[in-house]
């Protein structure tokens, strides 16, 4: 009898062992649920980043896939994320503060003239470019300044805005200028990553000896007079670049305010 029972619990032993067989082998049920999350207005690519970003690691812990929507400027599109429940709370958070209505601000650009002679300022230029151009007293080889052109430029964060500010004889430039703010859009602290200033095109005039029947004289290609990109904040003025213009015994001065938000 005794040995009976031996032989029983050494069978059932046995099967504890076999794959898939006994309590302790029995998987957990799936923890994981599938969420798909609307992206209004962040890039769809930058969406999945930060998805993955919230997954930790080890990355099978997730899944996550972006789906693109055409024709509707209502939203970009979604994320199916595959992830548990403490990943997904992680996620709703981090798309709560980044996929938020792209931040604006506005800037002021003026546009100087700067001689090696002192001499009439002209147009009365704002006290806080005189500051700017103060405090670079030492690295600007200029003993005047003359306000040519002001323009205000609303520009979007990440999007490359344009503008057209006029300078002596009638001569046009484009403003060109891209934000992006780094950390609380509050402090805005902002670097500007793209800014140009180019000198538009003109066509000159045919010359009466010279010209032909329908030929015309081709317009000079448009060239960019100052290209850089700097840091700065809300409320602060600061001198962009200077640039000389051809065949003048002057320099062309470009300032760039943050206008602070109300």
């Amino acid at each position: 009898m005794i040995r009976n029972s031996c032989i029983r619990s050494l069978a059932f032993a046995a099967l504890l062992l076999l794959p898939g067989v006994g309590f302790a082998a029995q998987e957990q049920p799936e923890s994981r649920t599938s969420v798909r999350y609307t992206v209004r207005f962040m890039d769809l690519h930058d969406a999945e980043v930060l998805a993955w970003d919230q997954c930790g690691k080890p990355a099978e812990r997730c899944r996550v896939a972006s789906l693109a929507v055409n024709n509707d400027n209502t939203f970009k599109g979604y994320l199916e994320v595959m992830a548990e429940a403490a990943v997904h709370e992680k996620i709703a958070r981090a798309l709560a503060a980044q996929d938020a209505l792209p931040l604006t601000q506005s800037f002021q650009v003026l546009l100087l003239s700067a001689g090696d002679k002192p001499g009439a300022t002209g147009l009365e230029i704002p006290a806080n470019a005189q500051k700017a151009l103060a405090d670079l007293k030492g690295f600007l080889p200029f003993k005047s300044y003359q306000l040519l052109d002001a323009v205000w430029m609303r520009a979007t964060q990440d999007r490359l805005t344009t503008g057209r500010i006029s300078g002596r004889g009638g001569v046009d430039y484009q403003v060109r200028l891209r934000f992006r703010n780094l950390g609380n859009p509050k402090d805005r602290n902002l670097f500007v990553d793209a800014f140009s200033l180019m000198a538009q095109p003109t066509t000159p005039k045919p010359s009466s000896g010279d010209a032909k029947e329908g030929s015309a004289p081709a317009p000079p290609a448009a060239r960019d007079l100052i290209e850089t990109s700097f840091g700065l904040k809300g409320g602060e003025t600061i001198v962009v670049g200077t640039s000389k213009v051809d065949g003048a015994d002057e320099a062309l001065v470009v300032l760039l305010t943050a206008v602070p938000s109300p």
